[in-house]
């Protein structure tokens, strides 16, 4: 395919080349562009326009069709294309798309005037510049299913990394300031991934900028707004996730049919990866934890149902609770076998399609045992385990101590097939331990070299479960259906709306066990709890900073309040990124100055026993 793009004009031409076999055939091209010669052999068939973006033409003989077509993109599409940069996904329609062609090879050469530069699908593997003042790029792919295109009047920078090219494209304005930040994660990225899942499955990698506030991941490219790219978080953290959909997603495609794997993977793989080189995977752990404690019932669904989405409960259920699974998996099988079937799955299915059995059939060949129960247990069930810890005490015999007690799953539904956790502290230190538990119920006896003084189920977050009298964070209250939306005084719809994306009402009701959150300015906020009686959690939390969230323990509800009409612009949209959070304080300028969870009075999968005399 050859494909002109003139971003100054909005206009597009091109001309592909396809194999085909004799006989009718229709495409799909966007309005306001249209067909304008086809050849193959000797023939010229004519394409017809048939109905809104639909055409058909007729072969008389199998070959190569050479198909152009050019024109101007229309406005009322998914693509775009001007001076400030262009974004052409397939569902624009800007290239000629035939009916039953599910894969193909693909050679691409792109031409865009000078000032302009333009990145697509696959690999680059070649670039110039015409006298003419064009520049030409040409990338391939051995199978795709589709063709995206992104174009800027970028400045390109670009390293090598384990044999890979890989480039930034920023506007002037962020190049100088991001680019090497970016080319350095990148980099490092690169080797880290290429190790556990397998090579890279392209010659080049491009972060490219985009006027949109996106983060989009493409074979062989990322897609970032260019309001996000200076975010300090991004090169940190998103930009690993990107780059690891270069493996599972856009590399290995997902069967949509059967489920999306390829989020919960990519996010065991890359963002909780880094959590656990910086020491943060508990703490991780224990977030995805309290966001599935606060997914209403009736937004909980199975993890082979996830088919996309990266907001409120579908990013619960597709990203944290499939990754969390994957943690699971690698503790069972190690890290070691882990990594092998991350690597058997790239090398079974690069550049096709999988989905959860190919994944388990992968892992399971790598660990030596079929893991077909657990991926069918894990994937296919909604809802949780709840766990409970009794009857624990123990014993000496002959200088050594047993220590027993019962761990049972209290969930109304069946039980779940585990392998618990169990960490005991004695007089000579720490001990650990694992316990099964397929059953309802599981009683252990642990031997110790010393008497215990206390015994905690999954102290560290390990388990797929429901967390017992979990502190409220803001999830608690934004997520559900039924969530109440309170303003203290008139004016603040577009505020709330930016929380719940709808209309505030005005009440002074307060029921505890309702799910409810309430905004309004510092005053009217605090005046509104003295009225309903509503105590502070903590001490001059009401008060704190320019702009702040809390929640309120043993409730369902959130509070938002703010100095002025500034902090809670400022506080309204931070709020995305905080809904795992109980409390959030944000300074005059909109920084945070505090957030956290609340620590919760007692833990009740921990007893502690009574001291023994030495």
């Amino acid at each position: 395919m050859d494909v002109h793009l003139d971003p100054d004009r909005g206009t597009i031409g091109g001309e592909l080349s396809v194999d085909l076999p004799a006989g009718d055939h229709r495409f799909r091209l966007a309005a306001g562009l249209e067909p304008t010669q086809a050849r193959i052999g000797d023939h010229d068939p004519q394409a017809i326009h048939a109905a809104g973006d639909r055409y058909r033409i007729h072969l008389p003989e199998a070959g190569t069709l050479q198909l152009a077509w050019q024109g101007e993109l229309p406005s009322d599409t998914r693509g775009f294309l001007a001076p400030d940069g262009g974004f052409l996904p397939p569902d624009a329609g800007w290239y000629p798309r035939f009916d039953g062609l599910e894969v193909f090879l693909l050679r691409l050469q792109l031409r865009v005037p000078e000032g302009q530069r333009a990145v697509a699908t696959g690999s680059l593997v070649d670039e110039s510049l015409s006298q003419a003042g064009y520049r030409s790029s040409v990338y391939e792919h051995p199978r795709i299913d589709a063709i995206v295109v992104a174009t800027g009047p970028w400045q390109e920078r670009q390293v090598e990394a384990n044999g890979v090219r890989v480039r930034t494209l920023f506007p002037e304005s962020l190049d100088e300031a991001h680019a090497s930040t970016y080319l350095e994660h990148a980099a490092e990225y690169l080797a880290m991934f290429s190790e556990r899942a397998g090579p890279y499955p392209y010659q080049s990698f491009t972060i490219a900028a985009s006027p949109m506030p996106v983060g989009f991941a493409f074979p062989g490219f990322t897609l970032l707004g260019e309001r996000v790219i200076p975010l300090p978080f991004i090169p940190r953290t998103s930009l690993a996730h990107e780059l690891m959909h270069s493996w599972w997603g856009t590399g290995v495609r997902v069967d949509y049919a059967t489920g999306n794997w390829s989020e919960a993977l990519t996010t065991f793989m890359a963002d909780y990866h880094l959590d656990e080189l910086h020491g943060r995977d508990r703490e991780t752990r224990y977030r995805w934890l309290l966001d599935l404690a606060a997914l209403p019932p009736e937004l909980d669904r199975p993890l082979v149902s996830f088919r996309g989405g990266n907001q409120g409960a579908a990013r619960i259920v597709g990203y944290n609770r499939g990754a969390l699974m994957f943690h699971m998996l690698r503790e069972d099988i190690g890290a070691a076998d882990f990594d092998a079937g991350a690597r058997l799955l790239r090398d079974r299915h690069l550049f096709d399609e999988a989905g959860w059995n190919d994944l388990a059939r992968a892992f399971s060949d790598a660990a030596g045992r079929d893991l077909r129960p657990f991926f069918t247990t894990w994937t296919g069930r909604p809802g949780l385990p709840e766990l409970a810890l009794h009857s624990v005490s123990q014993g000496e015999d002959a200088d050594q101590w047993t220590l027993t007690g019962v761990i049972e799953q209290v969930q109304s539904e069946p039980p779940w097939p585990l392998r618990v956790p169990v960490a005991i502290d004695t007089r000579d230190g720490p001990q650990r331990s694992l316990v099964t538990l397929d059953e309802r119920q599981s009683t252990f006896s642990i031997d110790l070299p010393a008497p215990a003084t206390a015994v905690t189920v999954d102290p560290d977050f390990e388990l797929l479960r429901r967390v017992s009298n979990p502190p409220p964070i803001l999830r608690t209250a934004s997520l559900h259906p039924d969530t109440r939306l309170i303003a203290t005084q008139d004016g603040l719809e577009p505020f709330a709306r930016a929380i719940l994306d709808r209309s505030p009402e005005r009440a002074e009701a307060f029921q505890a066990d309702a799910p409810l959150l309430v905004i309004g300015s510092t005053r009217d906020v605090a005046d509104w709890m003295t009225r309903t009686g509503i105590p502070e959690p903590a001490p001059g939390i009401a008060q704190r900073g320019h702009a702040r969230m809390w929640t309120l323990p043993d409730t369902r509800t959130a509070v938002v309040s703010a100095d002025n009409a500034t902090g809670l612009q400022n506080i309204t949209r931070m709020l995305r990124h905080h809904g795992h959070r109980s409390f959030l304080v944000l300074d005059t300028d909109g920084r945070t100055q505090e957030a956290g969870v609340w620590e919760t009075e007692s833990d009740p999968l921990r007893a502690n026993l009574p001291s023994v005399a030495p």
